[in-house]
């Protein structure tokens, strides 16, 4: 299972999920090469043999498929509820309203971003949020006192969707777009960035410029098996391992520079 976690991790592809009997690997279909499953069932190794096949998922409002099941959830002292949901009883909460955006908080890699945002002191400090989705962890950090929050995602709606659920909340500070991160001047005392692994090789140069002196970087999206990569190109860049935590699978590396 690992050697075939890491042939297939030299494609495009943007997340594993694995399974007894096997792998589920995604990649967008406007970077599905014509030959994608021969390539990947040639793995070089000898001894090792892949079988598979390629289907194409239809873009759907995935949140609504199980919206119907949605239910609150906890970490630590937050909730992270829906707007239809009672209020919460513990100290403090998000109003996340689903869509197509991805982060109600029910992922682990969410949740994983999370505790590590609230376990942190942003009283007055700068937050970045790349890959802000539904903008969940831009508003926990301004709820948390950070006197700047700014999210980009790359889908218009994802953007628009944040607004909605930062308004909800009785924000209205945070400024959200679809601004490139290579556009982007401001430097930050912290930088969250839920993504992928292949988003996060690529972006982890730019994240080092864009953090102030000892400023704080929360990575998450990707498995055990991305480790090792992502903190050796963090540690090229300047960065400080301070910390993993695992949840179902998922990793959360925390880093300062």
């Amino acid at each position: 299972m690992e050697i075939a976690t890491a042939w297939l991790s030299t494609f495009a592809f943007e997340s594993f999920v694995q399974h007894d009997n096997g792998i589920t690997a995604y990649i967008p279909q406007d970077q599905t090469p014509e030959n994608l499953l021969a390539d990947c069932l040639a793995i070089p190794f000898e001894g090792v043999k892949l079988s598979g096949d390629v289907k194409a998922i239809e873009g759907q409002n995935w949140n609504a498929v199980w919206e119907a099941q949605f239910h609150p959830i906890s970490v630590g002292d937050w909730t992270v509820r829906a707007s239809f949901h009672a209020a919460a009883t513990t100290q403090h909460e998000l109003i996340i309203d689903p869509q197509m955006s991805f982060g109600t908080g029910h992922h682990a890699t969410t949740q994983l971003m999370l505790e590590q945002l609230v376990a942190l002191d942003c009283a007055n400090t700068s937050v970045f949020d790349v890959g802000t989705g539904t903008g969940v962890l831009a508003i926990a950090a301004k709820k948390m006192g950070a006197s700047t929050v700014f999210g980009v995602d790359i889908e218009d709606w994802c953007v628009e969707n944040a607004k909605e659920n930062a308004s909800k909340n009785g924000i209205l500070d945070i400024s959200f777009s679809t601004d490139d991160i290579d556009s982007v001047a401001t430097n930050f005392d912290v930088l969250l960035a839920n993504i992928n692994r292949n988003v996060l090789l690529d972006h982890l140069p730019k994240y080092a410029t864009l953090l102030n002196k000892n400023g704080i970087l929360l990575l998450s999206g990707f498995h055990e098996d991305d480790v090792e990569g992502l903190t050796d190109l963090a540690k090229k860049n300047g960065f400080r391992s301070k910390g993993k935590t695992e949840k179902e699978g998922w990793i959360c590396l925390k880093f300062i520079i």
